[in-house]
């Protein structure tokens, strides 16, 4: 007699029809967790040198490409030109083409002129 033979997809997907609902809504969290944007962490002298290029383009008025993390999303870019500069609330005012936006600094990563 000929044994049947079962694939490792066919049993793959055997087994995933028993999977119960809240494993895999744990499993769907898990994912989600591992996938979620860690960013680099910058020690003090690269801080130090991203804030001094904020203050050279703020002081001259020349426009610059910020990359920032934007709330644990991902990395984003924006040009534009420094407008303002809060230094208590760590904060600095972005104007561009497309309006202007409030970074914080702890969130910069990268300041191209």
């Amino acid at each position: 007699m000929r044994e049947k033979t079962i694939s490792k997809k066919a049993n793959l997907f055997a087994a995933s029809r028993f999977v119960l609902p809240e494993h895999r809504e744990l499993y769907r969290q898990i994912q989600e967790e591992q996938r979620r944007y860690v960013p680099p962490e910058l020690d003090e002298e690269e801080r130090a040198e991203l804030s001094g290029r904020i203050w050279d383009a703020y002081q001259r008025k020349q426009p610059i490409r910020i990359t920032y993390v934007e709330s644990g999303i991902g990395e984003r870019h924006d040009d534009g030109c420094v407008a303002h500069i809060d230094p208590t609330a760590r904060m600095l005012k972005l104007s561009g083409a497309g309006g202007s936006i409030r970074i914080s600094f702890d969130a910069v990563l990268k300041v191209e002129q």
